[in-house]
């Protein structure tokens, strides 16, 4: 038992530093983007209305660059965040199944002397990985409130409303959708009751063409023997 107690709090303490070093990434990449965009802006609205009026041409010419090399700098910042953060899933992921084919292992052993050692180590390591834990929540937790003064809270802001609006759109769409189909569902059933009632007429009428003949046999031979 504690064996698996202490798995499952190493796994959460794992989890708890991926989510961190996760939340590093974005405040690092919010926060490039932020201080490239402050250095465009203070460009244009600064310094360039100035030269503009003494080198109107080297002023275009910089501009161009400036963008150029922006574009540059926030790529390299986009494919540093994302190779960072194939690292970070590998290595968590890989720690994660470790850790679990241990405690598969440890509780595979038959060896009851070997088997309850473990148990003992387990449970003298567990209060320094209950310690670990929540000390990996804390780093959690702070990542999270750097990665929001970078701007995270905003994008998920943002997400939460698009997802908002096209549930709403979704929905809206659904409601007029609604009547039509109520329409198409009844217009099947008139079909249907429609069609049931022809075939049962057919049935009728061909039941009785077996009785129609059998009277016309008779009033046939009736009229032949008189």
């Amino acid at each position: 038992m504690s064996t698996h107690s202490l798995s499952g709090v190493t796994l959460q303490t794992l989890k708890n530093y991926r989510t961190a070093a996760t939340q590093v990434v974005v405040a690092y990449r919010l926060g490039s983007r932020r201080l490239v965009d402050g250095v465009n802006g203070a460009l244009q609205n600064r310094v360039y209305p100035r030269t503009a009026k003494m080198a109107p041409r080297a002023t275009d010419r910089l501009d161009e660059v400036r963008g150029n090399v922006s574009d540059v700098v926030v790529k390299g910042i986009d494919i540093v965040a994302e190779r960072t953060e194939q690292v970070i899933e590998f290595g968590s992921t890989t720690a994660a199944e470790q850790v679990k084919r241990v405690a598969a292992f440890t509780a595979a052993i038959e060896n009851e002397t070997l088997a309850q050692g473990l148990q003992a180590a387990a449970r003298l390591t567990l209060p320094g990985a209950q310690v670990a834990l929540v000390v990996s929540g804390k780093i959690a937790e702070g990542a999270h409130a750097l990665a929001d003064a970078a701007g995270a809270r905003t994008v998920r802001k943002a997400v939460r409303k698009a997802q908002a609006g096209v549930k709403r759109q979704l929905a809206a769409g659904k409601r007029r959708a609604a009547p039509a189909a109520r329409k198409a569902r009844t217009a099947v059933k008139t079909a249907t009751r429609r069609v049931t009632k022809a075939a049962q007429a057919v049935e009728a009428e061909v039941a009785k063409t077996p009785r129609r003949a059998r009277a016309a046999k008779q009033a046939i031979a009736k009229a032949a023997t008189a």
